[in-house]
């Protein structure tokens, strides 16, 4: 399983483990205003490199609004080879967003068939790291290119198709971490995109992970809320959200409560409520579009 880690842990990790990349795997929402890559370049954590969570989704204009990750392997190992990382890597990943975007990049590298044992995120983020008065700098390091091998991990992801099954016969629980009201069909932020959720879906805000501070809540806590919701946290679990970006955080926090059976439905709510109504589904009710930073 990945780790979740403190700034204090992470200093002595920069400092001792040779075989190690720090990654700013910050992400905005476009009406955010912000820019991950300026904030990243204005001041990061000593020696992280960015990491681009768009450059590694497939472009295909047929799938707008969707984050679908690349499934060209030759492509992707040419790409994380030029990041100057190796399949023996330590990796840690952080953020500076409040969707916790490091646990989407996580993600992606367990799928790209990364050693999860060799994956970590900094609990809190940059602002633990500022908290904690670590060093950071400005501006784009050098890279040496290194020589990586994707492998893909089809078990950590779920496609339409898989889930229309699921739909009809269900074996894994499906937990959808946006907002309630958008759960509950209260306006939606894609134009061309439905209201609603996923038929038996269980509505579960992955803000629902955190802390008032960001930090992550303590895993026990977290097993008694998924209880509460009258999920079983040991059983198989889809997660969804707007389009793949903030799903993932609910993932990471399985493997930490050590339920690695558990995957991310990628085209999400982005996908299914662009499609007409499928066999299942009851009503399809227009509402407008709102304003939202919940992806």
């Amino acid at each position: 399983m990945p780790w979740l880690i403190n700034a204090t842990q992470l200093d002595k990790f920069r400092k001792s483990q040779k075989n190690l990349i720090i990654l700013d795997a910050s992400w905005h929402m476009p009406q955010s205003g912000r820019n991950a890559l300026q904030e990243y370049l204005d001041k990061h954590i000593i020696e992280a490199q960015f990491f681009d969570i768009d450059a590694f989704s497939d472009p295909n204009p047929d799938l707008p609004h969707k984050h679908f990750l690349l499934q060209d392997e030759k492509l992707l190992s040419e790409k994380i080879s030029a990041l100057g990382i190796r399949n023996d890597y330590k990796i840690i990943f952080y953020d500076n967003s409040p969707l916790h975007t490091s646990c989407r990049a996580l993600w992606m590298f367990k799928m790209f068939g990364h050693n999860p044992q060799q994956l970590y995120i900094l609990d809190g983020g940059m602002a633990a790291w500022n908290q904690y008065g670590g060093k950071t700098e400005s501006g784009n390091p050098t890279i040496s290119s290194k020589s990586y091998t994707v492998k893909l991990q089809n078990e950590f992801i779920r496609t339409l198709a898989q889930m229309k099954e699921n739909l009809h016969h269900p074996k894994e629980q499906v937990i959808d971490t946006r907002h309630a009201v958008r759960y509950a069909g209260g306006g939606e932020t894609r134009p061309g995109v439905r209201t609603g959720h996923l038929p038996g879906s269980i509505c579960f805000p992955y803000t629902s992970l955190f802390e008032k501070n960001d930090f992550w809540r303590p895993l026990e806590k977290i097993r008694q809320q998924l209880i509460g919701i009258y999920a079983d946290p040991n059983s198989p679990i889809i997660s969804a959200c707007g389009s793949g970006i903030s799903a993932p955080t609910l993932n990471f926090a399985l493997d930490l409560i050590g339920n690695t059976n558990n995957a991310v439905y990628s085209g999400s709510w982005a996908e299914w409520g662009a499609e007409k109504l499928y066999p299942g589904e009851t009503s399809l009710e227009e509402r407008p579009v709102v304003t939202s930073l919940d992806n």
